[in-house]
C-alpha cells in the first residue's frame, strides 16, 4: 500500500512539474501585438492587434502550422506569410494558386481575420432572436473595415 501511495505521489509530482516546466517554455503575448506591413511603401498605418481578446479560440486557428509544442513562429516566417506583393503570374496577372496567394501577407491576414469576423457576423445576426429572448449579450464581431483596423495616422 505504500509502496503504492509512494510511487502515486512522484508520479504526480513529474506531472506537476513537468506541467510547470512547458508552461515556463511556453512564451505567449499578453496584451497587443503590432502588425507590421512587409512593404516598403505602406499606404495604411500598421495593426494593432489584441491578441489577449482571441485567447478563446483555438491558436491554430491562426498559427495553423503551429505543432502545438515548439515556439511559434512569426505569421511572416520564410514560407508562411512572407511575400511582400501579390505574387503575379507571366502575364502580370495574379496567380490563380490559393496556396501561393496566401503567402502575399495581406491576404493571408485578411482572409483569416476578416474572414472569422464576417463569420461571427451572421453567426450572431441568426442568433439574434433567440439571444434577445433570453437577455443574452452576442459576442463582438471584430472589425472589417479598413479604418478599423488602420486607423488614419
Amino acid at each position: 500500500m505504500r509502496k503504492s501511495v509512494l510511487v502515486g505521489t512522484v508520479m504526480l509530482m513529474g506531472v506537476f512539474w513537468g506541467s510547470l516546466l512547458i508552461a515556463s517554455e511556453m512564451c505567449v503575448p499578453m496584451g497587443e501585438i503590432t502588425l507590421e506591413s512587409l512593404a516598403e511603401d505602406a499606404k495604411r498605418s500598421e495593426v494593432t492587434f489584441p491578441h489577449a481578446a482571441h485567447f478563446s479560440y483555438n491558436c491554430q486557428q491562426c498559427h495553423h502550422k503551429w505543432n502545438g509544442k515548439a515556439a511559434i513562429q512569426s505569421c511572416t516566417t520564410s514560407g508562411c506569410h512572407d511575400l511582400d506583393k501579390v505574387p503575379m503570374d507571366e502575364n502580370g496577372k495574379p496567380v490563380k494558386d490559393k496556396v501561393l496567394q496566401a503567402r502575399y501577407y495581406k491576404n493571408a491576414f485578411h482572409a483569416a481575420c476578416i474572414g472569422c469576423h464576417k463569420k461571427i457576423k451572421l453567426k450572431n445576426k441568426a442568433m439574434e432572436s433567440s439571444a434577445a429572448a433570453l437577455g443574452e449579450k452576442l459576442p463582438p464581431t471584430g472589425p472589417t473595415g479598413c479604418n478599423q483596423c488602420h486607423p488614419k495616422e
